[in-house]
This record gives structure tokens, C-alpha cells and sequence, in this order.
């Protein structure tokens, strides 16, 4: 089962993956969500995985970033 932690706020989306010790973080900036990957313990580390326009987006992203791990599922 995967250990996840979802935070949010306006300006600022985060999923933590406890299991791989990876984070997907989208932060707003004027009209599109960036989203990044990283290491949990690395924020400086975070490399650019895309952008989207909308917080739902991001979701949706965080989701299939989530799926991208097949550990999930078992």
C-alpha cells in the first residue's frame, strides 16, 4: 500500500511518496502550474516534469505520477 502525504495550499501542490522517498510538488506562478520531482529530502534537487494550466491538472498529474509506481498496487 502506498504511504502518501497530499498537501496544498493556494499557491502551492505537494504529494510525498514515503515509500520511494519522492515528492511531486506543482507551485502557481501567474497563469500555469509548474510542476517538479524529487527526492523527499532534496527540494533543491527537484527537477521540472512539466506545466499545466489549472489545479486540477495538477491533480490529475499527482495521480498518474502516483500510478507510475507499480509497488502501489501491491
Amino acid at each position: 500500500m502506498a504511504d502518501l502525504e497530499l498537501d496544498f495550499d493556494d499557491d502551492m501542490i505537494a504529494v510525498d511518496d514515503h515509500n520511494r522517498q519522492q515528492r511531486l510538488m506543482a507551485a502557481h506562478d501567474g497563469d500555469e502550474w509548474t510542476v517538479f520531482e524529487g527526492p523527499i529530502d532534496g527540494p533543491h534537487a527537484l527537477s521540472k516534469r512539466g506545466s499545466v494550466e489549472t489545479a486540477n491538472q495538477v491533480l490529475v498529474a499527482a495521480l498518474q505520477w502516483v500510478a507510475e509506481n507499480d509497488d502501489v498496487w501491491e
